[in-house]
């Protein structure tokens, strides 16, 4: 799944994601060389000003990390598993980074038919995915679309711009579950939104949830949200945090 994912996004010269380098069989196994990339934006979130991303960086790699969806739903596929982990910056010593690539689509699924046409959803599917990140229709077993990727999209923004997401500390699955339903009440809202989060964040959530299996998500549109935001937050996007001179510059390697 993932060299055949990695080609055909190659083919189309897509944003964010590795090159195959080589790949073969090797005896009994099978092997695929990659572009070699740098931290994980999760490990990069922590390592920020307390425990975050500062909110020009964190809005500036939300978008990069959704062209990267958007990519990936253009050839077809879903990625199922959205989270900080699964995203990496360049290496520094090919001047990248500022750029984010996509990792690990194992869990990737195919929503269209070799004809391009949207398969039906299953009655019920497993749960794929990170608890905490999983969109609500993961927890209650529906097939997932394009909206799902996009609202974990949402959830990692969050982590991105506070630093954690208000169920964090919830075990139970079907609590979490629960939790992110609930957080959609407008007296609760916040609770998935605190400062420094701007509003647009919750804009931007509220025209995902809208969507239904078979539509295609307004990417333009929700980039332009984020722009509004940077605009409403007078941020700066660049430089990124963990760049030199930057407002945080901690090691890379």
């Amino acid at each position: 799944m993932e060299v055949y994912v990695l080609t055909e996004l190659t083919k189309r010269g897509s944003r964010h994601f590795c090159r195959i380098e080589d790949k073969g069989r090797y005896g009994n196994f099978n092997y695929v060389v990659m572009t070699l990339v740098g931290k994980s934006l999760q490990d990069l979130n922590k390592g920020g000003p307390g425990g975050h991303m500062t909110i020009g960086c964190a809005i500036s790699c939300g978008i990069q990390c959704l062209e990267a969806l958007e990519d990936l739903h253009n050839i077809g596929y879903l990625h199922r598993d959205v989270k900080p982990g699964n995203y990496t910056i360049g290496r520094a010593e090919l001047n990248e980074l500022r750029k984010i690539y996509i990792l690990d689509f194992g869990m990737c699924r195919k929503f269209t038919n070799d004809q391009g046409i949207i398969r039906k959803p299953r009655q019920a599917a497993g749960f794929r995915g990170t608890v905490r990140y999983a969109p609500i229709s993961c927890h209650l077993q529906r097939e997932l679309c394009r909206k799902d990727d996009c609202e974990t999209w949402v959830y990692m923004l969050v982590e991105f711009t506070y630093g954690r997401l208000p169920w964090k500390e919830v075990q139970d699955m079907n609590q979490v579950g629960e939790y992110k339903k609930r957080v959609r009440q407008p007296m609760y809202i916040m609770e998935l939104f605190p400062p420094p989060c701007p509003r647009e964040y919750i804009e931007a959530l509220q025209y995902i949830d809208g969507l239904k299996y078979y539509d295609a998500p307004n990417y333009q549109l929700i980039y332009g949200i984020m722009r509004r935001a940077l605009a409403s937050c007078r941020a700066q996007e660049f430089p990124y945090d963990w760049e030199m001179g930057g407002p945080t510059a901690y090691m890379l390697a």
